[in-house]
């Protein structure tokens, strides 16, 4: 993932293991000077990869991780936990290596495989017990084709959930036998891990609270566990995340788990209860209900055969760096396919891209990565470049040109 606003808090955090406490004001008084005026979002690398761990390099055995990598790429790039058992995917599940780029066994670290098995139904404090590990040695490893997969959904009906996804704020309360802690800082690190392994395989940048002073002064425990709203969207200002997810799980006298989980998204609450023997299914519950959740608010329907020309015009670009920083950031949106120069002006910049999907699409993907905000309609640039100024394009722009979108470059 690709460092956001809310990450410079955590790093903050973890400073204080280090840096004497001046030190650590500086930190995150500087954290706080970055902060910009607008939700943030994650850019989430190693959406097309997974790792399956393997007990050898077999073939059969090789076939069946391939398969287990490709349906997990399908879930987390459509945000469909579905995906897999669709009938218009089938035969492409069945022909993964179709859709390879490169594979590769590596050993297998002892925290890194994500089937590795923590403690399951023992207590969430004290040691970290291990529970069934694996007897896994190494890991297949697989990257496919970004292009062809984005495309092979959009053929089967599904959405495609791009890069640029909503970094997710949890509150956890837990209730552990009568132990009563809010996860997040140093608290409870095993639960945090598991949570993060179930965030890597929805490809859901979820990030922790510090519970530092100013967090215990905006919020108890009580809080988080009653679930008051007010209070817990106030408390969670400072992080700047996109939503807000809060959970109380509780540990019953017959063993089993009860959790209640909250996604947060613009204000507005939407909730869902899980039960079982398991912490490790109790969690995976909380991280999948947010994911599916942000998947329909954010994965967007393409269709190659709608594929337009759309004209950016972007101003307060005043040097080469900003040029740079708005032709990179344009070229890293999914909906855009292709990108060129063609009017300069001052402080102003044109560039028209040839995009899959609708205007729409393109307008939501640049409004949440935070690098552009939308600028009033004004006269549009005049000036085309002179051919050998603007850059050629490998094949023709398709489709008629759009309405211009307005925007300026954020500092």
């Amino acid at each position: 993932m690709k460092t956001s606003p809310s990450l410079l808090l955590l790093s903050a955090a973890r400073c204080r293991r280090w840096l004497p406490p001046v030190a650590v004001a500086l930190c995150l008084a500087l954290s706080w000077l970055t902060l910009p005026a607008v939700v943030p979002a994650v850019e989430v690398d190693g959406l097309y990869e997974a790792a399956i761990p393997v007990t050898g390099q077999g073939e059969g055995e090789r076939r069946h991780a391939l398969l287990q990598a490709f349906a997990r790429v399908l879930v987390r790039v459509s945000g469909d936990p579905g995906a897999p058992a669709m009938d218009a995917l089938q035969g492409a599940l069945a022909k993964p290596m179709g859709y390879v780029q490169q594979y590769r066994y590596r050993p297998l670290a002892p925290a890194a495989g994500e089937e590795k098995r923590g403690n399951r139904s023992g207590s969430t404090t004290g040691n970290e017990a291990e529970g069934d590990a694996p007897a896994f040695r190494q890991e297949l490893w697989v990257s496919f084709d970004p292009r062809a997969v984005n495309t092979l959904l959009t053929e089967a009906g599904l959405p495609v959930w791009g890069r640029a996804r909503p970094a997710t704020l949890l509150w956890l309360a837990v209730n552990d036998w009568g132990q009563r802690f809010l996860v997040g800082g140093d608290v409870a690190r095993h639960l945090q891990a598991q949570l993060n392994v179930a965030a890597r395989r929805r490809g859901l940048p979820l990030f922790f609270p510090l519970l530092d002073l100013q967090d215990q002064s905006a919020l108890q425990f009580s809080d988080v566990w009653g679930n008051f709203q007010d209070i817990l969207l106030a408390a969670s200002r400072r992080y700047q995340s996109a939503a807000v997810l809060t959970g109380r799980l509780y540990h019953r006298q017959d063993g089993t788990w009860e959790g209640r989980w909250t996604l947060y998204l613009d204000g507005r609450p939407a909730s869902w209860d899980t039960a079982g023997t398991g912490l490790e299914e109790i969690l995976n519950t909380g991280v999948d209900g947010a994911a599916d959740r942000l998947a329909r608010r954010y994965a967007q329907h393409l269709d190659p055969a709608a594929g337009r020309r759309i004209t950016i015009e972007v101003q307060d670009v005043r040097n080469l760096e900003d040029y740079a920083r708005t032709m990179a950031y344009l070229q890293s949106l999914d909906p855009v396919n292709r990108l060129r120069v063609v009017a300069v002006s001052q402080d102003k910049v044109a560039f028209e891209a040839a995009v899959t999907g609708s205007r729409e699409n393109l307008a939501q993907a640049i409004a949440f990565g935070g690098t552009l905000a939308p600028a009033g309609m004004e006269t549009p640039l005049s000036s085309p470049l002179p051919p050998t100024q603007a850059p050629a394009l490998t094949d023709d722009m398709p489709g008629p040109a759009t309405p211009i979108l307005h925007y300026r470059l954020l500092p």
